[in-house]
């Protein structure tokens, strides 16, 4: 049988291409004896402290679920970190970011929720991330002194927040008028829905019912607000992070400009290879070459660095939670 362009096979291929297409292009221009030497020279304690501001992350975004998740109910915060490591896991292990579909299936046989609910909480979730990344981005455009910063780079990062920005309005407002008015919402998608089989549109109608129930945290202004100051605190740990894992090979730079390498680094890791590969570490020798002059020998080796803290341990941790809940992959697939 043929394989269709929409077939798992196709789509893997397809993965796999891209992969080492970007690892090629990150490799391209580096010694690799250059790399060895940078690595070796590593400090241990920003290394440490890096790794530590990682974890805390998970345990950050692990907070911010729980309090998105109030109008379903009150989930207990192991469960959260726990679902959120795993969730986390498989996306790095597999392509396509279908961790983010065992997140909310995996809290939701714990805690009893309805399933379609987390998932509209892990929807919100991108969506706050991305505003937040483009706000810090926009921040520190205006805010700090201009160095030496290319036009074209400036241009780059304007225009891709303008996108970032104007996608993450159209999907907060459709959320809350969704989450807002749910008849008039059901009726819109209903007339959507029609050219779809009875069984089916009758399916994915109960299925946007009981979505609508994990965006309620939108109707009530306080719960967005403290979800966008934790979603703050959250992206500043991330940066926080990197910046320790550059300072430990000898890439200094300050703090704020951080914000800007997370800004390619947020276009690296939306590339669905397994684990970021290859996405991360092109945008990341980009970021550090471009902005800072950074040589490619050292900037490959703090991509290689600040991927293996940020993906290596949570994916450690994962499995061992995995196994410890007694999940099998079988029950994934």
């Amino acid at each position: 049988m043929k394989a269709t362009l929409g077939s798992p096979k196709v789509h893997t291929a397809a993965i796999l291409v891209a992969t080492f297409a970007l690892l090629w292009l990150f490799f391209r221009g580096a010694n690799l004896r250059e790399i060895g030497q940078s690595l070796s020279s590593a400090k241990p304690a920003p290394l440490f402290w890096s790794l530590v501001a990682t974890m805390a992350t998970y345990l950050i975004r692990a907070i911010r679920w729980q309090g998105l998740l109030l109008p379903l109910g009150r989930a207990g915060l192991a469960n959260c970190f726990s679902a959120t490591v795993i969730g986390f896991m498989v996306n790095f292990l597999a392509p396509g970011r279908l961790g983010e579909i065992a997140r909310p299936y995996l809290l939701a046989r714990r805690e009893g929720f309805s399933a379609s609910g987390a998932f509209a909480t892990i929807l919100l979730e991108r969506v706050l991330d991305l505003v937040t990344v483009v706000f810090f981005i926009a921040f520190w455009l205006l805010a700090a002194p201009n160095r030496s910063r290319s036009e074209e780079i400036v241009s780059a990062l304007e225009l891709g927040g303008v996108l970032g920005l104007g996608f993450a309005t159209v999907a907060l407002v459709s959320m809350f008028l969704f989450a807002r008015y749910p008849e008039p919402g059901m009726a819109v998608a209903r007339w959507f829905l029609r050219v779809l089989p009875l069984r089916l549109a009758a399916r994915v109608a109960s299925f946007l019912e009981t979505f609508r129930g994990g965006l309620g945290v939108l109707v009530h202004g306080s719960g967005l607000v403290r979800a966008s100051l934790v979603s703050a605190f959250l992206w500043l740990a991330i940066c926080l992070s990197f910046w320790l894992a550059a300072r430990a090979l000898g890439v200094d730079f300050p703090f704020g400009d951080t914000l800007l390498v997370i800004g390619f680094l947020t276009v690296g890791v939306a590339v669905p290879t397994p684990g970021a590969i290859g996405g991360y570490h092109y945008m990341c020798s980009l970021a550090l070459t471009t902005l800072f002059g950074v040589a490619p020998s050292p900037a490959a080796a703090v991509a290689l660095v600040a991927h293996a803290i940020s993906f290596l341990p949570v994916t450690i941790l994962g499995i061992v939670l995995f196994v410890k809940a007694g999940l099998t992959v079988s029950e994934f697939k």
